[in-house]
């Protein structure tokens, strides 16, 4: 292992923190990270979806209570969507238009989110154009792996309990993960490296059990909602920036 494999490992870490609470963190920061460090596309996927899938699986597994309904549309349009992006894209740039667009989107979405009123006219909105809204919410995390965005926005306007919010992100993030795997291994032959990546996600998977998760117990309601407008509003300007 070579120093930046041990790098690359802390700052897997330090978002492992941050997806244990919110349910997302690993792929919508760690990809921006890499690609900065000079990773291309397909390298950052394979180190970091073993990360997120570990912790999703373990979120998923020990909701208990906190189990909500997820829309069929994430299996019957979401995934597919996925893999026609990853097909698509086989590793290559789409230009800085993508992350201006999910920059700006999640400004906005931050933005709603202090507004109170929003969230009924968002949670019919997400109703009503739950299709379209899920096809494009698979393109984009197969085109750049930061369907995460859209997922936020998704989860917040139809749950505001955090134990909701953070069961529907990890129930989606486990199903891309999945698709994601898959398709690294067969489309794109990246099996070797996804099997040398596996460490990355027992030091998620510990980061979650050891630490995140009892700091998520501990987060009341009202401050977890406050964190995360703050996290979409982070993530947004982050994304921007890295243009």
């Amino acid at each position: 292992m070579t120093p930046d494999y041990f790098l690359v490992m802390a700052l897997v870490a330090g978002l492992a923190l941050v997806q244990s609470v919110f349910g997302m963190g690993v792929l919508i920061f760690g990809t921006p990270t890499l690609l900065l460090m000079g990773y291309d596309f397909v390298s950052a996927i394979g180190i970091l979806v073993p990360a997120s899938f570990a912790i999703s699986l373990l979120q998923v597994t020990t909701a208990g209570k906190h189990r909500v309904p997820v829309s069929r549309n994430l299996y019957l349009f979401c995934l597919p969507a996925i893999g026609v992006g990853l097909w698509v894209l086989h590793g290559s740039s789409l230009g800085s238009w993508v992350n201006i667009l999910i920059g700006a989107t999640l400004l906005v979405s931050a933005t709603l989110r202090l507004w109170v009123r929003s969230h009924a006219w968002m949670s019919n909105a997400l109703k009503r154009h739950s299709m379209i809204y899920h096809v494009v919410m698979g393109l984009t995390h197969g085109l750049t792996n930061l369907g995460g965005a859209l997922l936020a926005i998704l989860a917040t306007g139809l749950h505001s309990e955090k134990g909701a919010v953070r069961y529907t992100v990890a129930h989606y993030y486990l199903a891309f993960g999945a698709v994601q795997i898959v398709l690294l291994a067969v489309l794109l032959d990246q099996g070797a490296e996804l099997l040398n990546n596996l460490p990355m996600a027992g030091v998620a998977g510990a980061v979650y059990l050891l630490v995140g998760n009892r700091l998520f117990l501990r987060t009341s309601n009202p401050v977890y909602h406050h964190g995360l407008t703050l996290f979409t509003a982070a993530y947004g300007i982050a994304v921007l920036l890295t243009i």
